[in-house]
């Protein structure tokens, strides 16, 4: 069950239509911390198995910078990958959100990825349906976009259940890829 946009906290971030954090049955979606870089790369940019369909582990540094890259475009344009939290403990789980298309858009692209121990428990359609939820409420967004490797099928069943449609390839993120669309 999705509860997009219920029980969001007074005095949250609101920017371009966008209210945060958002939250779901089971997680809490909130915009990056500089303080969230140690627990996402533990959980999800230094994992090789994790980051297996994301180009690899990062080194911690160079979470540190995806993180600065994730907070800035939030500032910039009022959404962005964000922190996704476990609701009932509190730990960091993965990420998710909205970027422009290969970082430069024009198109916004749905994106999430989740470190191993949360996956297979239908979190990554969880987060993705509360987050289309706000795109196509509250940001007005009349389309939505998403990239996987052809190879990545999780992420394909994912975007199958959210509704998303195979609209060919793209070459995004250094790579060729399937790409779909949810209108």
């Amino acid at each position: 069950m999705i509860l997009a946009g219920a029980g969001r906290m007074v005095g949250g971030a609101v920017a371009c239509g966008m209210a945060l954090p958002i939250l779901t049955e089971r997680l809490v979606v909130r915009p990056y911390a500089l303080a969230d870089v140690a627990a996402i790369h533990r959980v999800l940019y230094g994992d090789a198995k994790a980051m297996r369909t994301l180009g690899g582990a990062l080194e911690l540094e160079a979470t540190r910078r995806q993180i600065a890259l994730h907070i800035a475009q939030q500032d910039r344009s009022g959404h962005s990958f964000w922190a996704v939290l476990d609701r009932a403990t509190g730990a960091m789980a993965g990420e998710a959100g909205l970027v422009p298309l290969g970082g430069e858009g024009p198109e916004v692209e749905l994106g999430y990825a989740f470190g191993t121990a949360f996956w297979g428990r239908g979190l990554a359609t969880e987060v993705g349906g509360a987050i289309l939820a706000e795109a196509f409420g509250p940001m007005g967004l009349e389309r939505v976009v998403a990239v996987t490797r052809s190879d990545n099928l999780p992420s394909r069943n994912v975007l199958a259940k959210l509704g998303f449609i195979p609209a060919g390839r793209r070459h995004v993120w250094g790579e060729e890829q399937l790409f779909y669309v949810c209108d």
